[in-house]
């Protein structure tokens, strides 16, 4: 379970990496600020975008949220396929009327319920992946967004101070 969580981690983490629109800014002075100057505001905005929009972008990204838990396996699988196998085996003993007809009966009833189990892991692990890219996908978007209200407080900061960001 240690590792499912650390590579969904490590995943989300290369996700947030590469979100194409966490491009750096360019600045430009516009008054010819030295270069002394231009660091030193350039940090004074990053200070002050990183209180303002509560967003890092030296920081590592996380997720604000841990990714969806795992449900307990359903059929297809161990005890979930002899499960479906068993009710059916028993729905085919009793649908029969002679001793030929409950066996092809059983026969059939457990192929029958082995197949459902799988189909209703089938469904399942479906799902999983679903409700984990769902939650990949949120978590970009929300990274995106965090960032894209830190470069507009950032750039607001600089044009402030005479400086052309684009």
């Amino acid at each position: 379970m240690k590792y499912k969580i650390i590579i969904t981690t490590v995943v989300v983490f290369f996700a947030l990496v590469t979100v194409p629109f966490a491009k750096e800014l360019v600045v430009y002075p516009n008054e010819g600020q030295s270069s002394e100057q231009q660091e030193k505001d350039k940090f004074e905005c990053y200070s002050w975008a990183k209180g303002d929009s509560g967003f890092d972008p030296m920081a590592l990204p996380t997720a604000s949220e841990p990714p969806p838990e795992k449900e307990a396996e359903k059929g297809g699988t161990g005890k979930g396929l002899a499960r479906g196998a068993v009710a059916g085996l028993a729905v085919g003993a009793i649908a029969g009327d002679s001793k030929s007809d409950k066996r092809k009966a059983t026969k059939a009833g457990a192929a029958g319920g082995a197949v459902v189990g799988t189909a209703r892991r089938n469904d399942q692990k479906k799902e999983e992946e679903k409700k984990q890219k769902d939650w990949e996908q949120q978590q970009t978007q929300q990274y995106a967004q965090n960032r894209n209200n830190y470069n507009r407080a950032y750039a607001a900061c600089l044009e402030g101070r005479s400086y052309s960001v684009k």
